[in-house]
């Protein structure tokens, strides 16, 4: 019975209210129809104000003209809005009033009119199974009739700032402008997973710690945002609970938090700037300090320190970014231009939060469109990081390919020349310098084939020395080897530029002698050899003489080396029985 009272009380009283401000006209095609100059707005401090009360004072409201916008800031109690609306349509309609700030804690319209209030509920501590309107943001349904004409109360009240961006639509109109404001955030919550998830895959690939703190970055951001818009709300918390006004705070500052370890990670500031690598270490510590204090703190403490501190952290980091384009660090340019875009963001959100700036679609969604921005271009910095970092290994490889190169020539040339050198002592008599038996051996088998091919006749000349052993005795081995060296030197100077002087062992050597005139040509050659050997010998321990046996084996290709010196030997050995120092031709006497 005392509710049936109440309610006629309150319709008298809203018949017999005069005139109030202008009346908005509802069509079938309502384009949005914003509330700002029209509704009046009230104050409740104490969020005690009743319904009947209101409508008995109407003078108690002022005007939305005389304000900059509907942005009220970081008030406690509640805001009240009154609007008064008519259908002009030609049939029962359904209209939509929103109010386009997602996290609004607690919205609640009453509808008054002559068949009395009818009550909505919205906003997102409100379960989302309990709005009015299934929507992310406060939503509620109007119906009227030809003609009618309805008086809107709009409670708010809220521990954030109480922004009642609010407009009225025609259901069409306001589906369209839903799946519009859905789509919109959908392609922006897209796109940061979207860098996040490209991010993470090149952590896993490169395993260096700017991409995992970008992706840490872009998930705590991704969190506050979620708060902000609606979203996690609807979707992922819906049950409205202690979480709800915690997770814009929260994600927001450890966002900040995380921002300042991408910040030293990538500009290197350990390397590059010791002194603001320490001072961002130590803002790491209260930022996050913050970030963690927001899930304790009275929500609107919590809100405004996520403000402040969210200024504060882009203000450091773009200062430390403009030194680190001063100092020419790889990615500062990149770097401070998308801090730029994101301090522009949360200063404009700040600002608006604060009522100090009007409230409208950019101020509304500043922090998204300076956070879009400032992702991608630090995607677009991590890019240009990476490729400079790859560059630089490339770089840094390419040097040590050369050096490698280098060192590699070096090795080759310095094996080549021991290979030359060990191919020169395999061939070659350490004491004298002449050809070993080994490379006489070669020598011998090219030579007899040249000889075969030409027709011209080859001398294999075996000389052995005649009265060396008794200075090698008398006088010893050091003053033997001296006069070894003479006799090869000797022989040397005998031979042609196409002779090959050896040293079988001892005192025997031999003289190939190729393209020969004729056979006496090698008995000449041999009797200046004997001749030159003859003259005396100068040493430390006076002059000494020697002399010589020559046996000489003669062929025209036939044969093989190694018969060519048995029987250069044999000839050398009949010289000797004949007398020493003389010249015996194989199969020929000796001169």
């Amino acid at each position: 019975m005392r509710s049936a009272l109440s309610s006629l009380l309150l319709l008298f009283c809203l018949l017999a209210t005069p005139g109030w401000a202008a009346t908005l006209q509802l069509t079938d095609h309502t384009d949005a129809l914003p509330l700002y100059g029209v509704a009046d707005y009230l104050a409740d401090p104490e969020g005690r104000l009743q319904l009947d009360e209101l409508i008995a004072h109407p003078e108690r409201f002022t005007s939305s003209a005389t304000r900059r916008d509907l942005g009220f800031g970081y008030v406690s109690g509640a805001i009240w809005l009154r609007v008064e609306v008519e259908s002009t349509a030609s049939h029962p309609g359904r209209w939509r009033l929103e109010v386009d700030y997602p996290s609004l804690d607690r919205v609640q319209l009453f509808d008054v009119g002559r068949d009395g209030i009818r009550l909505g509920h919205a906003g997102d501590m409100v379960v989302y199974d309990q709005r009015s309107v299934g929507n992310r943001t406060p939503v509620f349904d109007l119906h009227l009739q030809p003609g009618e004409r309805r008086t809107l109360y709009l409670r708010a009240s809220s521990s954030g700032s109480m922004t009642l961006a609010t407009s009225l639509y025609s259901l069409a109109e306001h589906e369209q402008h839903s799946i519009r404001g859905y789509l919109a955030q959908a392609i922006y919550l897209g796109a940061l997973l979207a860098l996040g998830s490209y991010n993470l895959l090149l952590f896993i690939a490169l395993r260096e710690r700017p991409f995992i703190y970008y992706v840490l970055f872009v998930s705590t951001f991704c969190i506050g945002l979620l708060g902000l818009n609606g979203l996690g709300a609807q979707l992922l918390w819906p049950g409205a609970g202690w979480w709800t006004n915690r997770a814009l705070p929260f994600g927001i500052s450890a966002a900040g938090a995380i921002a300042l370890l991408f910040a030293r990670s990538f500009l290197d500031t350990r390397r590059w700037l010791p002194r603001w690598d320490r001072f961002l270490g130590l803002w790491f510590a209260v930022v996050f300090s913050c970030a963690l204090s927001t899930l304790l703190l009275p929500v609107p403490l919590a809100l405004k320190a996520m403000s402040i501190f969210g200024v504060s952290v882009c203000a450091v980091l773009l200062s430390v970014a403009f030194v680190s384009v001063r100092r020419r660090v790889p990615g500062a340019g990149f770097f401070a231009l998308a801090w730029t875009m994101l301090l522009c963001g949360a200063a404009l959100m700040a600002l608006r939060n604060f009522a100090l700036i009007p409230s409208n679609f950019f101020t509304l969604h500043a922090m998204q469109i300076g956070s879009m921005l400032e992702m991608i271009l630090l995607s677009f910095a991590l890019a240009a990081r990476f490729n400079a970092h790859k560059r630089q290994r490339e770089a840094s490889l390419q040097a040590q390919e050369r050096q490698l190169e280098r060192r590699v020539a070096e090795r080759t040339e310095e094996l080549a020349a021991a290979n030359l050198r060990l191919q020169a002592l395999a061939l070659q008599d350490p004491l004298t310098g002449l050809a070993n038996r080994n490379a006489l051996q070669q020598h011998l088998e090219m030579a007899l084939r040249r000889s075969l091919r030409n027709g011209e006749p080859l001398a294999v000349m075996l000389i052995d020395l005649d009265g060396f052993k008794p200075i090698n005795d008398q006088h010893g081995h050091a003053l033997g080897d001296q006069v070894l060296e003479q006799v090869a030197q000797r022989l040397q100077n005998c031979a042609r530029d196409c002779d090959l002087p050896a040293r079988l062992g001892g005192d025997e050597f031999v003289l190939v002698c190729e393209a020969l005139a004729s056979d006496e040509a090698a008995r000449e050659v041999a009797e200046r050899i004997l001749v030159r050997l003859g003259q005396p010998i100068a040493t430390p321990a006076g002059e000494v003489r020697v002399g010589a046996s020559i046996g000489i084996a003669l062929s025209r290709g036939e044969g093989s080396p190694t018969q060519l010196i048995r029987q250069a030997d044999m000839a050398m050995y009949q010289a000797k029985a004949e007398g020493r120092n003389r010249v015996r031709i194989d199969g020929s006497p000796s001169v």
